[in-house]
């Protein structure tokens, strides 16, 4: 599926948002994290009426996937300001967001549907909110292997007991459950990623092991930009001075 017209958009609608809220009040900025944060609430309604329209069971359609699961944590980090929470959102839940639109599943194969519209919409505030989030300094981010660590936990023990709740769902009511893409065979065939994942570790749950090495490049990304940036300010401070 091609989505270079979404992502051009993107592009541009993150210049005109930075541009528009350039000497802007946090007050201001934080507003419109809300209203973004609603946006994304009514893009992942929007897009789940789609599979339930489509015949989907509603044990399929729970919001314990990544990005169903941001569209609550999201406002409830930006209302409580919670590191941990902040912390979640940027990392997992801004990275799961991006993947999703990088890495497309073929239940989207009407490139200019309004189900791919609002899926795009969806995932794209998901990985949008924590980034303006953090670059309008609402969250500093200072990722460490204490933070790596401790992400890495919670996503195993959210993953492992989604995981369980698939298997309970599939042998009980013979539904096709994979909240958190642990089923192998039901992952695969939808996405590229998990395709490739599963032929290198074919087991399911543990196929996913993979994400944990792209977190930590992630982390160490954002970690090699904050340095640099501290730098500039540096440099910047000493020829004022």
């Amino acid at each position: 599926m091609q989505l270079q017209w979404y992502y051009l958009a993107s592009v541009f609608l993150i210049f005109l948002i930075m541009l528009t809220f350039k000497s802007a009040t946090q007050q201001s900025r934080y507003r419109f994290l809300l209203f973004l944060a609603f946006i994304n609430a009514i893009a992942y309604i929007v897009n789940w009426w789609f599979f339930y329209i489509r015949g989907d069971s509603i044990l399929t359609l729970l919001p314990l996937q990544l990005c169903n699961i941001a569209v609550f944590l999201i406002p409830l980090a930006l209302i409580t300001k919670k590191t941990i929470l902040m912390d979640f959102v940027f990392y997992i839940c801004g990275l799961g967001g991006l993947a999703a639109i990088i890495a497309v599943s073929t239940d989207y194969s009407d490139t200019y549907s309004m189900m791919t519209f609002s899926f795009y919409v969806f995932h794209f505030s998901v990985f949008l909110i924590p980034l303006l989030h953090s670059i309008w300094g609402f969250h500093e981010l200072i990722p460490s292997v204490k933070s790596a660590l401790r992400l890495s936990i919670l996503v195993l023990a959210i993953s492992g007991v989604l995981h369980l709740l698939n298997l309970f769902i599939n042998s009980y009511y013979q539904i096709p459950a994979n909240y958190f893409f642990t089923i192998r065979n039901l992952s695969a065939p939808i996405n590229p990623a998990f395709a490739l994942f599963a032929k290198w570790i074919p087991y399911d749950y543990f196929f996913l092991l993979f994400a944990l090495p792209v977190l930590y490049l992630y982390m160490s990304i954002i970690y090699v930009i904050g340095k640099l940036m501290m730098v500039k300010k540096k440099l910047t401070a000493q020829k004022l001075s």
